[in-house]
């Protein structure tokens, strides 16, 4: 197979081309999931930089609820200084693209941030922007009813640096838990490890940092290359791993990321039933470990190529953030910041207790993935399971006492209370209280607390 020729670096491919050519042969619609064969894609111009940063996922298909009047809410200063009301209350962060109407949270709110310019949020359903993150924060309210919270908006796409920006905010005010029910991903792998970093920074600190796995199950394949030429998704052989069910519309992003010192070039390719297949994005940087496509596309049905330069020694992670794939694994599936040292990761569960297609199977601890909103509504996927957890994280700190709970204590508790891996909320507090740990000493972070039972 003949290797694409190098154009001009391409930083990021964010809008439509459509340029006819060769695609992958046999790539023409039909009931198969991709295609296989063929020869390389057709060479075309670059196209500008629409936009940056970082895109976090939304959770389709929840709802949330009724206005909330933000002038009632006032600004504290850091728990150090001493004037909060609430320093005998658990303090919990919660990271969020924006915080819209949520009735049921106000009053709880201590303290608000934006780390950025933008007031754009993740829409849940057809509900406001930033019903998702106000969903999130109504989840931890309900759950740890004697908690304050501290809410840190950093945008749809925030860039690494505010995304420390809003972690150290949250950490500057001594907050007990922080949780983030955003999934992250940067056009570069050094963007990946500052995020990772930062919510690293935060547990080295002592703070309890619970974030969602991530609805990667089915949107996400991992693998490795051998030869140059045109990644293989299956067995068989296959080329190309086809975007969603169905004909599909809207925004797309996919990233590849890979280690090792391999060479690898992203396509998207539009399937044309009676002609040549188009590529309509391409992303072909010359360095770094990742290649990044957001794109906006006319209904059709499409399909994701990877053109292998140089395979290197390492594997190959190539993500689609919102949409399925049709060659998909788990295994890895996780992205920023659920990726860090000592951050509690969360994956979901469906009604019968079995892990939820949708959810990642490597994450530290599961919970239910529907949790039920004041209004009636729910909210679903790991961003649910992820504001349960840090509610009984919090519930957990208070019942400590004043010995507390470091990130790793937490961790190991909601892991030996775990059944079948899903955390068991009484368990675990239970487990938290100091009248339950033995050890020499029960404020000792050497491991060698255990539980007594309630």
């Amino acid at each position: 197979m003949t290797a694409v020729g190098r154009t001009a670096a391409l930083l990021a491919v964010v809008i439509v081309v459509a340029s006819a050519g060769v695609g992958l042969v046999g790539a023409d619609v039909t009931d198969e999931a991709a295609v296989a064969g063929g020869t390389s894609p057709p060479q075309y111009g670059d196209v500008g930089q629409l936009f940056g940063g970082v895109t976090a996922g939304a959770v389709p298909g929840s709802s949330v609820h009724a206005p909330i009047d933000r002038a009632r809410v006032e600004r504290a200063p850091p728990k150090s200084v001493g004037t909060d009301a609430d320093t005998d209350r658990v303090r919990v962060g919660v990271i969020g693209s924006a915080f819209g109407d949520a009735a049921d949270i106000d009053g709880r709110v201590v303290a608000r941030e934006r780390v950025t310019s933008s007031r754009f949020g993740l829409k849940v359903g057809d509900n406001d922007a930033g019903s998702h993150d106000a969903a999130v924060a109504s989840v931890v309210a309900q759950r740890a009813p004697e908690s304050s919270l501290y809410l840190a908006s950093v945008g749809h796409e925030p860039t690494p640096e505010e995304y420390a920006r809003a972690v150290d905010w949250l950490v500057e005010r001594d907050v007990d838990v922080i949780v983030d029910a955003g999934s992250y991903y940067p056009r570069t792998v050094d963007g990946m490890d500052r995020i990772a970093g930062a919510a690293e920074r935060a547990a080295d600190a002592g703070t309890v940092f619970v974030t969602s796995g991530g609805n990667t199950g089915q949107r996400h394949w991992r693998g490795a290359a051998t030869d140059p030429g045109w990644l293989a998704f299956g067995d068989n052989g296959t080329q190309g791993n086809r975007l969603g069910e169905e004909r599909i519309s809207g925004s797309v992003t996919l990233r590849v990321y890979w280690t090792g010192a391999g060479d690898y070039d992203l396509y998207l390719y539009r399937d044309v039933a009676d002609g040549p297949d188009e590529v309509v994005a391409k992303s072909t940087r010359e360095s770094g470990r990742a290649e990044a496509i957001d794109a906006v596309l006319p209904r059709g049905s499409y399909y994701v190529a990877v053109d292998v330069r140089d395979p290197g020694d390492g594997h190959v992670d190539l993500f689609a953030a919102r949409h399925r794939l049709a060659h998909a694994a788990d295994n890895g599936s996780a992205v920023a910041p659920a990726t860090a040292e000592g951050v509690i990761s969360v994956g979901a569960v469906g009604p019968d207790g079995r892990l939820a297609a949708y959810s990642p199977s490597t994450t530290d601890v599961r919970a239910a993935g529907t949790v039920g909103l004041p209004d009636g509504t729910t909210l679903e996927g790991t961003s649910a399971a992820a504001p349960a957890v840090a509610g009984v994280v919090a519930e957990m700190s208070a019942a400590a006492g004043e010995d507390g709970l470091t990130p790793a204590e937490v961790e190991r508790l909601l892991r030996e209370t775990a059944v079948d891996g899903r955390i068991d909320r009484g368990s675990a507090v239970a487990a938290a209280s100091v009248g339950n740990r033995t050890g020499d000493d029960a404020s000792a972070d050497d491991g060698s607390w255990a539980y007594r039972g309630p």
